[in-house]
């Protein structure tokens, strides 16, 4: 690695420290220019430019990372994820980004603590149990695991109620027995 692409690679990491959009797309555009663009690039304690923005709050670069292939789950040397970072700062929004963006809750960091051991205001730690409870939620719990077509066909099929749909239910609700 060259000077100037240390120096260079500095530029980025400040800028999602500094929340400094504009070099941000300065770094990035001469970056693109050269194919050298890496938005995972890991300092000396293994974070990445989203660990930064994350702990800062600084929510247009940490999206702007995501959207150009910043890992959300990446781990530090310290097993911390952006996320880990985003809930120890208290950082609501991002926290919500992240999660949106598809960082995993569950994942633990070397202490062996996920995110829900580093929650402090009731507000994190309410969004926490949310995020955590839909992440074990698996697609796969509710896939077709059959082969016909024939109840998937049908289930896309747009519903067309009747006027017989909620007589049962009339009657079973009626004060009248």
């Amino acid at each position: 690695m060259s000077e100037e692409d240390y120096f260079e690679d500095e530029v980025l990491f400040t800028a999602a420290k500094k929340n400094y959009e504009s070099m941000f797309e300065e770094f990035y555009e001469e970056r693109k220019k050269r194919n050298l663009f890496d938005a995972n690039i890991l300092d000396a304690q293994g974070n990445t430019p989203l660990h930064y923005s994350a702990t800062f709050g600084h929510v247009e670069i940490s999206n702007r990372l995501l959207d150009l292939g910043a890992n959300p789950n990446i781990q530090n040397k310290a097993g911390e994820t952006p996320l880990h970072k985003a809930v120890w700062y208290d950082r609501v929004p991002l926290f919500e980004l992240l999660i949106e963006r598809g960082a995993n809750p569950t994942i633990a960091n070397n202490q062996k603590q996920t995110v829900t051991h580093l929650a402090k205001s009731s507000a994190m730690k309410d969004l926490i149990k949310q995020a955590t409870l839909a992440a074990t939620i698996n697609k796969e719990d509710f896939a077709d695991d059959d082969d016909d077509d024939e109840d998937d066909a049908e289930a896309n099929k747009p519903y067309k109620p009747s006027a017989h749909d909620h007589s049962d239910m009339v009657a079973a609700d009626s004060d009248d027995e």
